[in-house]
């Protein structure tokens, strides 16, 4: 593999882990809105005169996956997976807890009661072994130096305008991309989300009409990576940035 490819793939893979944590700091808010919405339950249990051990159990677990939910906004990694799998894990525990007391009570035990727990300890499990996958993937993490400096390059390439900056093209497919052309390496990020694409010359292929219809508009194709998007109306001046780059790729480079 070549430096560059080499380069590449890596900077591919600070692009994958920005946004992993993107998608961890995203679902904290989600553990945020369930804590909340237990707490409000474990205080409707409360007014129902529940028994104080029990209103207690679903506040202190309300409480734990509160305090996950803001880790996660505030500290986003893969760790956040692991977290999470915890409070399923307790979550499971108790409810099989309860059911298992009501068969010790002599009372039968409620499918819908074993059937969630069932279902939290199998997500709790999911947990764990996306956490172990993503051990193995990122084995040597991007350094928050590293995401930083992503991220900047992220909101200097969404708010390029390929009219004033020859190394910018916007591509309004499906999803909406936005590229930059530094060097040999092109960047590709999503107009809305976190998506990031990082390829070079050969990974990439864009195809427009050569004759005007006589709108000012010419359909375009682009792959990336062999994947194929719809159809879209590429503009002159993106065009045009491409072409100029491409030309650039395939001139001869002079020797050392």
């Amino acid at each position: 593999m070549s430096d560059e490819a080499n380069m590449r793939l890596r900077l591919q893979n600070v692009a994958a882990y920005r946004e992993l944590r993107c998608n961890v700091q995203k679902s904290g808010r989600e553990n945020v809105a369930f804590a909340l919405i237990m707490l409000g339950i474990a205080y409707f249990m409360y007014t129902l005169n529940q028994q104080t051990f029990v209103v207690l159990l679903y506040a202190a677990l309300a409480t734990g996956e509160l305090l996950v939910g803001l880790f996660k906004w505030a500290v986003p990694s893969a760790e956040g997976l692991v977290l999470d799998g915890m409070v399923l894990l307790v979550f499971a525990a108790m409810n099989f807890g309860r059911e298992f007391l009501r068969f010790q009570a002599n009372l039968q035990p409620t499918t819908v009661g074993i059937f969630f727990s069932g279902l939290m300890l199998y997500f709790a499990l999911g947990r764990f072994k996306a956490y172990a996958t993503l051990r193995r993937l990122f084995a040597e993490r991007p350094s928050s130096e590293h995401i930083a400096w992503f991220d900047d390059l992220v909101r200097d390439i969404q708010t390029s305008d390929p009219h004033v900056d020859q190394l910018a093209i916007d591509l309004p497919t499906t999803p909406h991309w936005r590229a930059k052309l530094l060097g040999s390496t092109v960047f590709f990020v999503a107009n809305n989300g976190n998506a990031v694409w990082v390829a070079g010359p050969d990974d990439f292929s864009l195809q427009r009409e050569k004759h005007d219809r006589g709108s000012g508009a010419r359909k375009a194709m682009l792959r990336i990576h062999g994947e194929a998007y719809p159809e879209f109306i590429l503009d002159d001046a993106s065009w045009s940035n491409y072409a100029r780059w491409m030309a650039e790729q395939a001139a001869p480079r002079p020797a050392m």
